[in-house]
């Protein structure tokens, strides 16, 4: 985890556990947005209480075992596939994911257009 100011909580896969990697905790009519509301500005690491107040425990204590590294860029990182194994395959599916979900319309960019989808190159 880098600073947490361009993972939104409740729509970006940024948990690491589960298919979805986002919380299960429904959001309710919570106002908090970004990661980085969930770090303490002046000691730069979780707040605690904040985070076990507002999540469920499952998902409050995958959120405080990430280490959280202010001064770095967010990055977007690889996760396993549905049976738990790493590929490029599953790699590029998250690129794809992640492009698809950024873009306005839910589209991919021209670029991966004309090469074709996640889909027709890898299946789903």
């Amino acid at each position: 985890m880098g600073s947490g100011d361009t993972i939104r909580i409740w729509d970006d896969p940024w948990l690491p556990r589960g298919l979805t990697r986002r919380p299960i905790t429904p959001r309710g009519q919570n106002l908090l947005t970004y990661v980085n509301d969930l770090i303490n500005p002046i000691t730069e690491q979780w707040d605690k209480e904040l985070v076990i107040q507002t999540f469920w425990e499952e998902d409050a204590e995958a959120i405080l075992s990430i280490p959280v590294h202010v001064g770095m860029d967010d990055v977007l990182a690889c996760h396993c596939d549905g049976k738990g194994i790493f590929s490029v395959k599953s790699s590029y599916k998250l690129f794809c994911d992640d492009i698809q979900r950024q873009s306005p319309r839910g589209r991919s960019p021209s670029t991966i257009d004309q090469e074709g989808s996640c889909e027709e190159k890898f299946g789903s």
